[in-house]
C-alpha cells in the first residue's frame, strides 16, 4: 500500500480519524483509500449488497467504490454530487444541493455518503434530507472525519477562509471537526445509529490484510419508524 492523505496540525492535534497521513492507505492498483475499502467490505459481507435488488444514492462518489457498485447488475444506482470545477465525475452523475435532495421521500434503501457532510455548513439540514429520502428499514453509511478526544463537535462559522479553515478543522474545505456528539446528532434527526469498527470487518476477512485504519469506525445510520 502507498501513503495517503496529508498531515495537518489539526489533524495531529485533535488526533483526528479519517483524516491525516497514513503509509498504508492507497492501493497501487485500484487506487483505493483505507475508508474505501472499509466501506466496500461492509457491503459486501454485512449487507450483502450483491445479493439485493435496491435503490443506492452515492454522494460524491469515490472512483474505486464507484467502479466496483456501477458494475452490481441489480442495484439501481444513483449518483450525484455539488460540482466542483476541476473534478472529474462519471458522465451519469447529478448535481445537486444536499440540503434539499430532488427525489421523493423514501425512494433509497441504501445511501453512501463519506466524508461529505464536514463541507456543509447546515449538516443537520443535509442529514434530515438524508432521513427523508431514505426508506424504512433503509441505512445510510455516514462517515466524517472525527475526533474522539472532542466531547463536542468544533465549528465556528465566523471561520470562513481556507487558511483559517485549514489550521482550525485540518483542511481548507472543512467547516467542521466531528466530536464525540456526532451520534447524538444524527439521532436528534430520527437515525438510530450502529457503530462498527473496523477491526469487526478486518476479522472477517480470513487473514487477509486490507489495511484498514484499525482506529476508524463504521457509522450505519438506520431509518426505523
Amino acid at each position: 500500500m502507498l501513503p495517503g492523505g496529508y498531515q495537518s496540525e489539526a489533524t495531529e492535534k485533535l488526533n483526528i480519524v479519517g483524516a491525516g497521513l497514513r503509509n498504508n492507505n492507497i492501493c497501487p492498483f485500484c487506487l483505493s483509500t483505507d475508508r474505501d475499502r472499509l466501506i466496500l467490505l461492509y457491503l459486501r459481507d454485512y449487507y450483502l449488497i450483491s445479493k439485493k435488488s435496491i435503490n443506492v444514492l452515492h454522494v460524491s462518489p469515490e472512483p474505486a467504490l464507484y467502479r466496483v457498485l456501477s458494475r452490481i447488475k441489480n442495484l439501481n444506482y444513483t449518483i450525484g454530487t455539488k460540482y466542483a470545477e476541476g473534478t472529474y465525475y462519471p458522465k451519469e452523475i447529478s448535481f445537486f444541493d444536499l440540503r434539499e435532495l430532488p427525489y421523493s421521500n423514501a425512494t433509497f434503501d441504501l445511501i453512501i455518503c463519506n466524508h461529505v457532510l464536514e463541507h456543509i455548513e447546515d449538516d443537520r439540514l443535509a442529514m434530515s434530507e438524508l432521513y427523508r429520502v431514505l426508506k424504512n428499514n433503509g441505512q445510510a453509511i455516514l462517515q466524517v472525519p472525527i475526533s474522539e478526544q472532542l466531547p463536542k463537535t468544533l465549528e465556528n462559522p465566523a471561520v470562513i477562509s481556507p487558511a483559517d479553515r485549514h489550521k482550525i478543522f485540518g483542511q481548507f474545505d472543512h467547516v467542521r471537526v466531528y466530536g464525540s456528539d456526532y451520534i447524538t446528532r444524527l439521532e436528534s434527526i430520527g437515525f438510530k445509529v450502529e457503530i462498527i469498527p473496523s477491526s469487526a470487518i478486518q476479522k472477517k476477512q480470513n487473514k487477509i490484510n486490507y489495511a484498514l485504519n484499525s482506529k476508524e469506525k463504521l457509522y450505519i445510520a438506520h431509518k426505523m419508524l
